[in-house]
């Protein structure tokens, strides 16, 4: 059984995991794994909470759950409702009304441990809108804290059944179980795999287990393990990227590291990180992860604009001073159980946490509008939800088209694609007045996934499957039919080359079977939500910084104006909106004041009419 001593150099590694998870959502292209930081603390909290549990089973054949979770709440609560609280007033001068919805729900869900549920309903950890998102990084927090809620009673339960040996074999079994399901979860549901306990229960399982491991003694063997520990955490921090499946097997590497790091940290080679500034930075981590994330998001609400290296420098110093001073002054003086103060602190923050909710609560509905003038606010309205796409063909099959405007015109025309298909609807119902306007739309199921080899990644393989089965179902519908005019329109998707070779036998198919085909390229995106951005309260955000702001990523939209480029040259079919959203290279996201999109990359109402208007005439129907 480890011995409870202090140990600086778990300090250290402290700051190895906090320094990759910050330069990492700090942008350091050289860094972009960085984010197996918070697997590394998983191991660790796994062997430092299993140590502490097993050694006083063990000893005293009982566990003072009282005990454990007061000190618990004191550790982690105090900093995290100061954070929640420091947000929570930033936000409201910040953030848009929905924006504030968002973040309201997170900090409820904060502060009673469900955030990695919460973010697993909504999106992936690598989605666009992960970036809006203050609290997004709390789902990890709740991850140990429903770990902190089930363990100390899974290891009494295990030891009084099967004693010491019934410890370690049920959290062998756990492990090996937990790294089943997060591999089945890759492929079925990435973002369960990513949020959930059952997937990351193996990383908290291998940091328990060193507790039971024998201490090494052996010289030669303490400094292998140190420094094929760092090599295993460090390498995925340089190698592993957003696309990296994640976790299961994939964070073994970094994990298992982390496991021999600490088996082995009483080496020499674990030297560097007993260094006083090393473990310095570790002492302040549990800080530095709270404060860090908060402060990059607002600090991109507050710019709407990518990072750059300037602000990574600004925003990384500034998160190692609040992260001091909120260690210093909130995380040192309640960190500790004091006889006969208990109540009164664990009182106190549940009495904040309580008001916190309840001002939560009340922004739920309306994100407190009232703070934005009402001419920066801008509907939203999803296509699909409008009479508009209601207006059936009792011929067709819903199920298939999913939105039709059924006028009884004397001619018809059909979009396939994915949302992206359905956000120029209101433009094509006004612009193409003399057709019925059918669009067989799933959202982001690209028209070309199921053929060529080729299939669009989805959170689940059932998702994926039924994406594939639909523009099967979709092809033959078209060749089955009588001649029809037909867009097949999506978001960009892959490489050009990859995407035109396989559009261009759907195109022919089509052709062949009497049909009139036009391949429309996608809009430009902003890839800045100008609804949020222009929805700004103005006691922070002038009208002067709106106008400034609220452009667009011109580096995304030159990449997405080479692609339509690319596109045109190798697919005969293909029709680039290119020069109608950006003349002379410009792109046009507003119309005088009007906003033309509803979020950082679906056109509203007014967009798709106006863009559409331009390309009509470049549509051989």
């Amino acid at each position: 059984m480890t011995e409870r001593i202090y140990q600086p150099e778990l300090d250290g590694l402290r700051a190895l995991a906090v320094v990759g998870v910050l330069l990492c959502h700090l942008g350091l292209t050289w860094l972009p794994g960085g984010f197996v930081g918070v697997d590394i603390f998983f191991v660790l909290s796994g062997y430092l909470i299993t140590r502490l549990i097993a050694v006083e089973i063990l000893e005293t054949k009982r566990f003072s759950f009282g005990n454990f979770y007061i000190r618990r709440i004191r550790r982690l609560y105090p900093a995290l409702v100061s954070t929640v609280i420091a947000t929570w007033l930033a936000a409201v001068l910040l953030l848009s009304p929905a924006q504030l919805e968002n973040f309201a729900a997170s900090a409820i869900a904060a502060l009673f441990s469900y955030s990695n549920i919460l973010f697993y309903l909504q999106a992936d950890y690598f989605d666009a809108l992960s970036t809006t998102k203050p609290l997004l990084h709390t789902w990890s927090l709740s991850v140990e804290e429903q770990f902190y809620l089930l363990w100390p009673l899974t290891l009494l339960l295990a030891h009084r059944l099967f004693g010491r040996r019934g410890m370690v074999a049920a959290l062998a079994a756990i492990c090996v179980a937990s790294l089943a399901l997060a591999q089945f979860w890759l492929d079925a549901d990435r973002t369960a795999a990513f949020y959930m306990l059952p997937a990351r229960a193996i990383e908290l399982g291998l940091g328990a287990l060193v507790v039971f491991l024998p201490a090494l003694r052996n010289r030669w063997l303490l400094n292998a393990a140190t420094i094929i520990g760092c090599a295993a955490m460090i390498v995925p921090m340089v190698l592993y990227t957003e696309a990296t499946p994640f976790p299961g097997l994939s964070a073994l590497l970094p994990c298992i590291g982390a496991a021999l790091f600490i088996a082995g940290s009483k080496s020499d080679a674990a030297a560097p990180f007993r260094l006083g500034p090393v473990a310095w930075i570790g002492r302040i981590s549990y800080s530095l992860y709270l404060v860090h994330w908060p402060l990059i998001v607002l600090w991109r609400a507050f710019t709407y604009r990518p990072i750059e290296w300037t602000d990574a420098l600004l925003l990384g110093g500034l998160s190692v001073l609040l992260a001091w001073l909120q260690y210093a002054l909130i995380e040192q003086r309640f960190r500790r159980p004091v006889a006969g103060r208990n109540r009164v602190v664990i009182g106190a923050l549940v009495a904040m946490a309580i008001a916190l909710s309840i001002t939560s609560a009340t922004a739920l509905a309306t994100g407190w509008a009232w703070r934005v003038p009402a001419e920066r606010i801008t509907a939203v309205v999803n296509p699909i939800d409008t009479p508009d796409c209601q207006q059936w063909n009792p011929q067709l099959d819903r199920e298939l088209v999913t939105c039709q405007n059924f006028r009884e015109r004397p001619k018809d025309l059909f979009v396939w694609g994915d949302s992206h298909a359905l956000h120029l609807a209101p433009g094509l119902f006004k612009v193409f007045d003399d057709y019925n306007v059918y669009i067989l739309y799933r959202s982001a199921c690209t028209p070309q996934s199921g053929f060529g080899g080729y299939v669009r990644q989805y959170a689940s393989e059932g998702d994926e499957q039924e994406c594939v089965e639909r523009n099967r179902s979709a092809l033959q519908f078209f060749l089955d039919g009588p001649p029809r005019n037909i867009i097949i329109t999506s978001a960009k998707r892959d490489t050009p080359e990859l995407m035109a070779g396989i559009t261009e036998p759907i195109v022919r198919q089509l052709q062949a079977a009497g049909n009139t085909v036009a391949v429309l390229g996608d809009f430009i995106r902003p890839a800045v939500n100008l609804v949020d951005c222009t929805a700004a309260p103005r006691l922070v955000v002038s009208d002067a910084w709106i106008e400034a702001r609220c452009t667009g990523d011109a580096r995304i939209a030159a990449d997405e104006l080479a692609y339509n480029q690319a596109m045109q040259a190798l697919l005969p079919a293909f029709v680039s909106p290119n020069d109608a959203q950006c003349p002379r290279g410009v792109c046009q996201f507003f119309d005088g004041a009007r906003l033309l999109f509803r979020d950082d990359h679906h056109l509203n109402d007014a967009g798709a009419t106006l863009f559409m208007t331009r390309v009509k005439p470049l549509l051989p129907f």
